[in-house]
């Protein structure tokens, strides 16, 4: 195994609590309590990034230079090991971090490698690798220059002692607070509701397989703190469907804000919502023609060999005069050649 060992001159960066500071105003939402919000401003953001995956092309520089450049951005020394593949991708290089008082912590990874990866590489930092960037601006530059994409992206936002909880998640939740554009998300709770568990209780809103879920847990308790108020109110979001800007590295908090409209109860920022892609793309008219036939060719054989009918007959029952909606109009427009469309149809269906 090979071992890459960089050593930084950057200092430690100090531990940092959670955010007390906060201001007293009318609720938007029915509310059994009064509201609570954390202030945010511009020169300090309130959510940090807890989790990050962004991948890109294979870059200019080497693998030891984008440790370097790591090293360089986070309160740690660094150093990396090739362990496994990830996601498709056949290589796997862990990355750990040194701390000031000798721990040796994992922080992420960074994959190459894999055929169906057409030569990508994958950058990951977890909670502790992202807790350890004292340098996001840099980071996100650098990032920008590579031309990455995120892939995945945690905002999360501690309340210490309590200022927000897990009931006040479902309160909201029943409050109706989560609905968008007339949609409310799946709400799923899990843990020791019943009972102190030591291990807490959380609450999800949404899913992350969709491209956006809320994770509200008792962070202190999970810590192994019973007595612990910590709670922290973490947005995770996917690429799915959405493209996540490169920007909310430096200004998680009007992205934290913006996922879901109750979150502007608990953070004084402004909002900006990540937009969803269309999720019904334009396509091509051999696209429709070629699951016309798989779907109904065989329909459409039955009904010519029973009824007796022509085939000019049925075209003209079946047809609806229009564009389908799905259809580039490019592509359905005068012009397009039989023998060209079958050519399409012969190619989907090789």
């Amino acid at each position: 195994m090979e071992v890459i060992e960089i050593t930084s001159t950057t200092p430690p960066h100090p531990t940092g609590g959670g955010w007390r500071l906060r201001r007293e105003g009318a609720p938007r939402f029915a509310s059994t309590r009064a509201v609570t919000r954390v202030e945010s401003s511009s020169s300090e953001q309130a959510a940090k990034i807890d989790w990050c995956n962004a991948t890109f092309d294979h870059p200019t520089m080497s693998l030891h230079g984008l440790l370097a450049f790591l090293d360089g951005v986070m309160a740690a020394t660094l150093s990396m090991k090739l362990d496994g593949g990830l996601f498709g991708f056949t290589e796997r290089w862990r990355i750990s971090a040194q701390l000031a008082d000798g721990a040796r912590v994992e922080v992420g990874a960074i994959a190459r490698g894999g055929d169906s990866q057409k030569g990508r590489w994958l950058l990951q930092l977890n909670g502790k690798g992202c807790g350890l960037v004292t340098d996001w601006p840099s980071l996100q530059e650098l990032l920008e220059g590579l031309g990455a994409t995120l892939s995945r992206a945690d905002l999360a936002v501690d309340f210490l002692d309590g200022e927000w909880t897990v009931d006040d998640a479902v309160t909201l939740y029943e409050d109706g607070a989560f609905i968008n554009r007339g949609r409310n998300p799946e709400l799923d709770v899990q843990g020791a509701w019943n009972t102190a568990g030591i291990k807490g209780r959380t609450v999800y809103v949404g899913k992350l397989k969709n491209g956006k879920a809320l994770c509200v847990y008792e962070k202190g308790k999970q810590l192994g703190d019973l007595d612990s108020k910590h709670v922290r109110f973490e947005v995770r979001l996917g690429n799915r469907d959405r493209v996540i800007p490169l920007d909310v590295l430096t200004n998680p908090d009007k992205y934290f804000v913006g996922a879901y409209p109750a979150l502007a109860e608990l953070l004084d920022a402004a909002a900006a919502e990540i937009p969803t892609v269309q999720a019904e793309t334009k396509t091509s008219l051999a696209h429709l023609a070629y699951h016309l036939r798989r779907c109904y060719g065989k329909a459409i054989h039955q009904t010519l060999a029973t009824t007796g009918v022509s085939s000019h007959e049925l075209v003209e029952e079946m047809r609806v005069f229009g564009i389908p909606k799905r259809v580039d109009p490019a592509g359905g427009s005068a012009g397009l050649a039989w023998p060209e469309l079958q050519a399409q149809l012969h190619r989907m269906r090789a």
